[in-house]
């Protein structure tokens, strides 16, 4: 079920990107003006839109492919509270930008790329069990490049996106730190495996014993 909820999930909000796109491309308008632009009013209303508007096809594929993957381990790993991790980081996020970003337009799901990879990378470390670090590892390994993203670095990159992500995804993984995961799931069905498996606990210890006593049937 869980693979089910992170497939579709992901897919559908991929799809909203993708269809926004398309109709900017075949009506030629240009959607920017729905993103973030800090400290203006009217800029508050890219708070709930600016993931699904991206500058070009090349900056949305990008951001497909890691979005797809990041939000799926999500959904597999952390799924009781997958998509409150998910709203959260895009919303937080977001306010963060608008406070502290330079007065530009701010698009792209990049943002949220990074607080996924920051709140796995991070409940790992909080958790502190062989599961949750394997999580960890994977993820610094497979976005190392992505510390890059946090500093200047050229214009038309919203680097603040990045870091405000960043720092959402390490606070919501301190707050849920005692949440199970998909490997303290695994270990307490194994648990229950053995016990119905056994059919009996014992429960001797120094003071209690148990003592059979053989009927006489003379």
């Amino acid at each position: 079920m869980k693979i089910n909820k992170g497939v579709k999930v992901t897919l559908l909000l991929i799809s909203i990107a993708w269809l926004l796109k398309i109709l900017e491309w075949s009506l030629g308008v240009d959607l920017y003006h729905l993103g973030i632009y800090p400290r203006n009013r009217l800029g508050t209303f890219g708070i709930l839109f600016h993931p699904f508007i991206h500058g070009g096809f090349k900056h949305l594929f990008s951001n497909t492919v890691s979005f797809a993957i990041l939000c799926f381990s999500l959904y597999f790993f952390i799924p009781k509270v997958a998509t409150k991790v998910l709203w959260k980081l895009s919303i937080y996020s977001g306010i963060l930008v608008w406070i502290f970003a330079r007065p530009s337009f701010h698009i792209g799901a990049s943002g949220v790329i990074y607080g996924i990879a920051s709140f796995l990378f991070f409940i790992g470390l909080f958790q502190k069990n062989p599961g949750s670090l394997i999580i960890s590892l994977c993820i610094a390994v497979l976005n190392h490049g992505m510390l890059v993203g946090l500093v200047p670095q050229e214009d038309g990159i919203s680097w603040e996106s990045h870091l405000s992500g960043s720092i959402v995804g390490f606070f919501l993984a301190y707050y849920y730190r005692k949440v199970e995961t998909t490997f303290s799931q695994q270990k307490q069905v194994e648990v229950d495996e053995d016990i119905s498996y056994e059919g009996y606990r014992n429960l001797e210890n120094e003071h209690f014993k148990y003592h059979y006593h053989p009927k006489d049937d003379n």
